[in-house]
């Protein structure tokens, strides 16, 4: 049996953990980020890979600095065949690449070269994707450069926020994973080069993305709201307060108003002329408000919906 130490923070590497180790034995050791404080209460909450632990009673570290000294000498204790890692959230430096007897692998969430960096999942669907997949990569000093091992692919739906699609791929990345091992194990592993003329890159997200820009054709900003859920959501401004905005629908109808402004019966839809087509809201939040569709917002009007455009 391969020993291996597992790298991970957030639910998508937690549930890709529990799979693996279901299948092929527990870590002989787990790496996971510091316990953050979150919320309006500012409450620290460990992250989703420790809770996993301390259920599981499996050992690990949360520390901010894997690269360490400290870490490093820990992790040589382990004497680990493989590290695993999985939305770890640190850069692995020399001293843990070459640790393993036998690899570093990494679980992506594109189809390698597309996609490199830190928001491959909600990039792909901002622009527009039909498809996406994981990629078990051998980690190398380059991010997201490294060979691959193992390729699936998984369709990306229609009103699929980034977080469903993240959910679909943890289990498809505890399948590619477990897969790799296997490989590995019976000596089988084939590593191919990535094509660098293909390669592309998914940059962080920002906070900034989140604003709507009306001039931007329906289709644009429908996939904007699903592809900036759970963060930073999709948002504009309603009067003056901040509305977001979580479901909705680009549809082919044309508008003789201009980018922004309002279309509504008061009673049953809100549209939004946009610079291409219109977009019907289906499910918002008004700032401090409670989220709903659209149906009940207006109905919070009495049939008379006093505002005209979105800004």
């Amino acid at each position: 049996m391969l020993r291996y130490v597992f790298m991970g923070t957030p639910e998508f590497a937690s549930v890709i953990l529990d799979r693996i180790a279901e299948k092929i034995g527990p870590p002989v050791h787990v790496v996971t980020q510091p316990a953050r404080s979150k919320g309006r209460g500012q409450k620290v909450i460990p992250t989703a890979v420790q809770a996993l632990c301390e259920t599981r009673g499996w050992g690990f570290d949360a520390t901010d600095n894997v690269n360490s000294e400290e870490m490093l000498a820990r992790l040589q204790q382990t004497k680990p065949d493989l590290i695993l890692v999985a939305a770890f959230g640190q850069i692995l430096k020399k001293g843990i690449l070459e640790m393993p007897s036998r690899y570093c692998l990494n679980v992506h969430g594109s189809l390698l070269p597309q996609y490199r960096g830190a928001a491959p999942v909600q990039r792909a669907i901002l622009n527009g994707d039909t498809e996406t997949g994981i990629t078990i990569q051998r980690m190398a000093r380059k991010l997201d450069t490294g060979d691959i091992l193992v390729q699936k692919k998984t369709p990306i739906l229609p009103a699929e926020t980034s977080q469903m699609l993240l959910d679909k791929l943890s289990a498809v990345g505890a399948e590619a994973l477990l897969e790799a091992v296997e490989l590995i194990a019976a000596g089988r592993e084939e590593f191919v080069p990535q094509d660098e003329t293909k390669a592309t890159y998914a940059a962080k997200l920002d906070k900034q993305e989140a604003k709507i820009d009306w001039n931007r054709s329906a289709t644009e900003i429908e996939r904007q709201i699903y592809g900036l859920q759970p963060w930073p959501n999709a948002e504009t401004v309603l009067g003056k307060d901040r509305l977001q905005i979580f479901k909705a629908e680009a549809l082919a109808e044309k508008s003789t108003k201009t980018p922004g402004e309002l279309i509504t019966d008061h009673k049953s839809h809100l549209k939004v002329s946009c610079g291409e087509g219109v977009l019907a809201l289906t499910e918002i939040q008004l700032e401090n408000r409670k989220r709903l569709v659209v149906v009940d917002f207006l109905r919070g009007y009495r049939g008379n919906f006093p505002f005209s455009k979105l800004s």
